[in-house]
This record gives C-alpha cells, structure tokens and sequence, in this order.
C-alpha cells in the first residue's frame, strides 16, 4: 500500500486537506470571508482530527461548520458542540453509554449554571402571585424530598411532634473552663427514639438536616434538666468521659427550625404518630413545699 493511502487513513494527514479545502471554500459565505474562512479552516482540522477515528462524516461536518458560521454563531460554541457529539459517539460505540449521559448531564449542568444569574435577574424582576400557591408549600420541599434519607426522614417527623430534645457536649474539666477541650459533641438519642435503622450515623443526619435548614441546634437546654441524665449514660458520652480524668456535660438542645416545621407539616402525615409515647410529654411530678416548678406542658 502506497504511503498516500497510509496518510489518508491518518487523522489529520494528507487525505484531509481536501476536507480542509472545502471547509474554508464554504465559510466564504459568511459576512467576514477574510476571518471567517481562516476560522473556520482551522475549526475544521481541530474537529477531523476528533473525528478521524470514526472515518467518516468529515465533509458534512464542514459544511455544517461553514453554515453555523454564516449565521453567526459563535465558534467555540461550534467547535465544543461538534467535539461532545464525537466523544458521546466513540463512547457508545465502546459500550459506555452510561459515561456519555453522565457527560450530557454535567454539559447541561455547565449551561445552566452560565444562566443562573439570568434567572435570578428574571426572578428579581417578577413578583410572587400569593393566590397561586398552594397552603404554605414551599418550593424547595420538592427537592429536599430528594435530599434525604429514610433515617432523616423518620427524624424530622420525631422532632416535628416531640419538639427540642436534649444534646450533650463532654469537654475536659478545668477551672473557670480555661483550656477545656471538647472530646465529643452533639450527643444525643434522637435517632433510637426515632426509629432509625442506623443510629450510629446520626451525625451524619443531623449534620445533612442542619445544612439543609430544617434542624437548629442551640446552647439552651431542654426545660427539663432530668433527661440529661439518660443522655449523659450515653455509650459515646461514657467514652468520652473516660478518655479524661475530669469530664464535664455541657448541656445543649435540638429543634426543627421554623422552616423544618413547615416543611414536615406539609410532606408529612403525623395525625396518628405520638413519637413513642414523647408527643405528649407528661412528666407527674409532685411537689413538696415551696421551689421552682417545671412549666406545664403545652395541650
């Protein structure tokens, strides 16, 4: 075989200067044949040897270079189009289908994210129609839906007809807690009162719920300082404790946030769910004497 034949098979070689010659004969149409022709000369060797792999289609993609060129697009957006099309082409000849839609899917992601700040100005520039919405659903509660698991699902809903439950932090004990170090934070049982299949993640829950505005945590403690004591005999608040001569609890809460709230009244039903017996939180303490009394709980 002769070695003309050999650079014809070639990406780039001697058998695509033709091509080359018919890309830049066509971009003669557009409005600047001086520049165009130049550009669309050198679009067209950067997208045949892209596509010398696959052996064919050089000539149509010229002329469809030529002709997108002439309408005015602009090239970079030619050529990085016609560069997706070859890549999405050779994956799926490869049986990668499923790397080719993940690469559809983040193009897609980058051209919407180009046209955030469009649609915000869009959104800036229009106003809400109250009557059109539906009770106080709020858009997000869609996508948040898709955001969380069925663990962090059941503890919203907990925390939705419980209310703030106790949290602890174990720091080492010092004086006036100058140079105190904390050995472990966010200690609780929220995620075995729940019913979550996988307690042991429940950092990694509250810490999702938390990002996502739907669960506050605060220095304020629960009104009821005796649940702190169950909270204190913890299995990660008695490792901690032994991790130091002198360990201290510092007591802490957590809550659903306003947003939380309206967010497990909306997607879900808790007509029927008491939390475990903790929706109605009875404590029967009776009082001897004179002293401060916990306040009553709330109907």
């Amino acid at each position: 075989m002769s070695d003309e034949s050999n650079h014809a098979d070639q990406p780039g070689g001697r058998g695509s200067k033709s091509t080359l010659d018919v890309a830049a004969d066509l971009a003669k149409f557009a409005t600047n044949p001086v520049e165009v022709a130049s550009v669309a000369k050198l679009s067209a060797a950067a997208l045949l040897r892209a596509m010398g792999a696959l052996g064919q289609g050089a000539v149509d993609t010229s002329n469809e270079i030529a002709k997108q060129i002439s309408s005015g697009e602009r090239i970079t957006q030619i050529v990085d189009d016609r560069i997706e099309q070859v890549v999405a082409a050779a994956l799926s000849a490869l049986g990668a289908e499923e790397a080719a839609a993940h690469r559809d899917s983040s193009r897609s992601g980058s051209r919407s994210t180009r046209s955030l700040k469009t649609r915000g100005d869009d959104l800036l520039s229009r106003s809400w129609n109250a009557a059109s919405s539906t009770g106080s659903e709020h858009p997000a509660f869609d996508r948040i839906l898709d955001e969380i698991t069925p663990d962090e699902a059941r503890i919203l809903r907990f925390l939705a007809v419980a209310g703030p439950q106790p949290a602890i932090d174990i720091r080492t004990s010092t004086p006036f807690g100058i140079g105190s170090q904390r050995l472990a934070v966010g200690i609780s049982f929220i995620p075995d009162m729940a019913g979550c299949a996988w307690p042991a993640r429940a950092r990694h829950y509250l810490g999702n719920l938390h990002g996502l505005g739907l669960v506050s945590f605060s220095t304020e403690p629960v009104e009821d300082f005796r649940r702190y004591q169950v909270t204190e005999a913890h299995p990660e608040a008695v490792a901690a404790s032994h991790r130091a001569k002198r360990t201290i609890a510092v007591y802490r809460s957590i809550y659903l946030s306003v947003f939380g709230l309206q967010f497990c009244e909306e997607c879900f039903t808790l007509d029927g769910y008491d939390g475990g017996g903790w929706a109605k939180y009875e404590h029967n303490d009776q009082y001897w004497g004179k002293g401060p009394r916990l306040p009553k709980p709330v109907d």
